[in-house]
């Protein structure tokens, strides 16, 4: 797997990498050479956030932790990704049949969930509008997120609160 880190206000050691790499190397069994794991270290107020994003054959897997020490955060971030992969693993084993199911590393077997049910579904109608009148309709709409069609693009697009209370917008690619 190959590994590309990115440091923001944060400078990481030498043993800081050597850790990761080794940590993330016990993934590999789920990867062939072609997967690539993005590390996003970042030195806020009073914590540490560390961001994990593994991209292979078009997933995207990733897990966001912070806490106050860069290693705890990678104790916590590797069982979520695990999780993930172990909840999608059809995908990774290259549709092969019989395949024996994955050692845990990170995880234990007792976190894996099923897959939730699926107990309402919703229509809505989707407007036509700018970026800034979709941000206008997130504050209206007591959900986390908007959906609408860009003007502009003709796309459907999404804005959305994070949590630092800013807003993201998410543009689709197909």
């Amino acid at each position: 797997m190959k590994l590309d880190v990115v440091a923001k206000n944060y400078t990481p050691s030498d043993k800081l990498t050597e850790v990761l790499q080794k940590k993330l190397n016990r993934l590999d069994k789920y990867f062939s050479d072609e997967a690539t794991a993005r590390v996003v270290m970042k030195g806020e107020k009073k914590c540490e956030v560390l961001e994990i994003s593994i991209s292979y054959r078009g997933t995207l897997l990733r897990a966001e932790v912070k806490d106050e020490h860069i290693y705890d955060c990678i104790d916590r971030a590797l069982p979520k990704l695990e999780k993930q992969l172990v909840r999608h693993r059809d995908k990774f084993n290259d549709k092969q049949k019989d395949v024996v199911a994955p050692q845990f590393e990170f995880a234990q077997k007792e976190e894996v969930e099923s897959v939730p049910e699926i107990v309402k579904t919703k229509t809505f109608e989707v407007k036509a509008e700018d970026l800034k009148e979709a941000v206008a309709g997130l504050e209206l709409v007591d959900h986390d997120f908007y959906l609408f069609q860009n003007i502009a693009t003709g796309h459907i697009e999404a804005v959305y609160r994070r949590a630092d209370g800013k807003i993201g917008h998410l543009i689709p690619k197909v």
